[in-house]
């Protein structure tokens, strides 16, 4: 649990349902490329814990082959984002802060949304680029929730971070390690079991409210903070 007398150092923001509103960058992929239903269909079977972000990531890289980079970003112009990121991400920045995207969806497509928005990284399953700069359609890393946790890890000790000065923000199954280790913990619209492992939960559509539940960022970045506890 967080001490009162540390400072935080690192954000970490998961993506899918808690930074992108009300779907997941794949679905959103996914409807895009032509294979919404199939998405939809392991979506379910992974939230209820019947399969792994592996088997996920395995059937759907070849829907991605031949794809360029420009082509994703190009698919995710309009890819519906939470109010407020980058005025939280300027808040936090100026507080000396980093911000990470801790997603177990696709890297390529969370470092995307990263660069367009300050983030300094995001994590994720891998797939490589061939010589012609297109995504080759096969896993290169698989990732999942405990992934997610170790990235955070490594990523802190390589700058003399400790887990107490991080506070994760997120929404269901693969946020709940990252949640059990950092110094606090939002769950943000949260499913049922990721809010019981939170140290907090709210319902918002700005993001800016996160703010307004961790401890010491109410008073010295949010001038009139706004607690909301569901």
């Amino acid at each position: 649990m967080h001490s009162p007398n540390s400072t935080w150092r690192l954000a970490c923001f998961d993506l899918d349902g808690t930074l992108v509103l009300g779907t997941s960058v794949c679905l959103h992929l996914a409807e895009k490329l032509g294979h919404l239903d199939q998405l939809t269909q392991l979506e379910a079977r992974y939230a209820n814990g019947e399969i792994s972000n592996a088997l996920v990531a395995d059937e759907l890289g070849p829907y991605y082959a031949g794809l360029s980079l420009d082509a994703i970003e190009a698919h995710l112009t309009n890819v519906p984002i939470i109010k407020g990121v980058p005025s939280v991400l300027a808040a936090l920045a100026d507080k000396g802060i980093e911000s990470l995207i801790c997603t177990v969806s696709w890297r390529f497509a969370a470092q995307i949304l990263a660069k367009r928005y300050g983030f300094v990284d995001a994590t994720g399953c891998e797939m490589p680029i061939d010589e012609k700069g297109l995504l080759t359609g096969r896993v290169s890393k698989h990732f999942d929730e405990f992934d997610k946790l170790e990235f955070v890890k490594a990523y802190c000790a390589e700058r003399q971070i400790q887990l107490s000065q991080v506070f994760a923000v997120g929404d269901s199954r693969s946020d709940i390690p990252l949640f059990g280790a950092v110094g606090f913990s939002v769950a943000l619209n949260a499913t049922d079991a990721a809010k019981a492992a939170a140290s907090v939960a709210i319902e918002t559509d700005e993001l800016s409210e996160v703010l307004g539940v961790v401890p010491e960022l109410m008073a010295t970045v949010l001038p009139n903070p706004m607690r909301r506890k569901c």
